[in-house]
């Protein structure tokens, strides 16, 4: 069953997309590229909800409570906007909710790591939106995180002495917390089932609109045609050969390879087995929504 969270307030992939009506989401999966395409958006001068937006170093608006601001750093009035909300925690999206983020029609698109607490809150019947997904292997998304916190001091999550961990050490230990992530995120439980699983593929199959890291310029076109971005622009065809052109890859973070089958790969994958099969679920829907996103495109002309 699709889940009720998506049902009620997210639009159905068969229905073309109306971007002068709707608002788009995306669903930040950890170290599967959303820092690639915040900056591809900033690039296109999009308005986004995000944490930035009470970033106090970016102006005095942050201080407004009582209303939604539309702002742009840049002193000259261009470049990417922000909303002065905050979506990337559930007290920050049920202040973005009491201001009326999503009726407001300002953002063009919302990042956030909660899809579940985000969709319920932010949108309703009367305003339904879109989702968008970039997905990469959990295990190779797992493998990049171990060497991210290694050397990320200016995150949260920065953990130095992973430096003197292996990377099987970590796998096999219960330091690596990161189990069916995704499929907890869709279903809000901690402990997830098969039950569960089955419930995530066919809420993503119906709701999302999915793109893969290792398919990133087919993914941003066609993320551009549901958020309704004219591609034909060439300040938008700059900006997509800038940073996705020829499947190149912005904010990467180099680390050493590991082999598919060996123990390191098999200790993560064997506490992410839900995860994996959602994961290869999505790169058949891939496939699938192709058809779908060009009648869109199609029908926009």
């Amino acid at each position: 069953r699709v889940y009720p969270w998506a049902r009620h307030n997210l639009k159905l992939l068969g229905n073309p997309p109306n971007p002068s009506t709707e608002t788009v989401s995306f669903w930040s999966i950890p170290k599967s590229g959303t820092s690639a395409v915040k900056t591809i958006y900033r690039c296109m001068n999009q308005t986004i909800a995000n944490k930035a937006g009470l970033n106090p170093k970016l102006g005095d608006h942050v201080q407004d409570e009582e209303r939604l601001t539309v702002f742009r750093p840049d002193k000259d009035g261009v470049g990417p906007a922000y909303m002065n909300v905050q979506t990337t925690t559930q007290e920050g999206i049920l202040r973005a909710a009491k201001l009326g983020l999503v009726p407001s029609g300002l953002a063009d698109i919302i990042f956030t790591g909660n899809p579940r607490f985000a969709i319920e809150h932010l949108y309703d019947r009367r305003h339904k939106g879109r989702i968008l997904a970039l997905f990469r292997h959990p295990v190779e998304r797992l493998i990049s995180k171990f060497y991210y916190v290694q050397e990320a001091d200016w995150e949260k999550s920065y953990h130095p002495e992973y430096k003197q961990l292996s990377l099987l050490g970590y796998a096999k230990s219960d330091i690596a917390s990161d189990r069916n992530i995704m499929v907890q995120k869709l279903s809000g439980k901690v402990h997830v089932t098969r039950g569960d699983l089955r419930d995530a593929m066919e809420t993503v199959q119906r709701r999302f609109f999915v793109g893969l890291t290792n398919q990133m310029e087919e993914s941003i076109r066609r993320f551009n045609v549901v958020i309704g971005i004219d591609q034909s622009d060439e300040e938008i065809k700059k900006c997509m050969d800038q940073n996705v052109g020829n499947n190149k890859r912005v904010n990467s973070n180099p680390h050493p390879m590991v082999e598919q089958g060996s123990p390191e790969w098999k200790a993560l994958a064997e506490k992410n087995d839900l995860d994996i099969r959602l994961y290869d679920y999505v790169v058949q829907l891939f496939e699938e929504q192709r058809g779908i996103i060009e009648s869109y495109a199609a029908a926009l002309e």
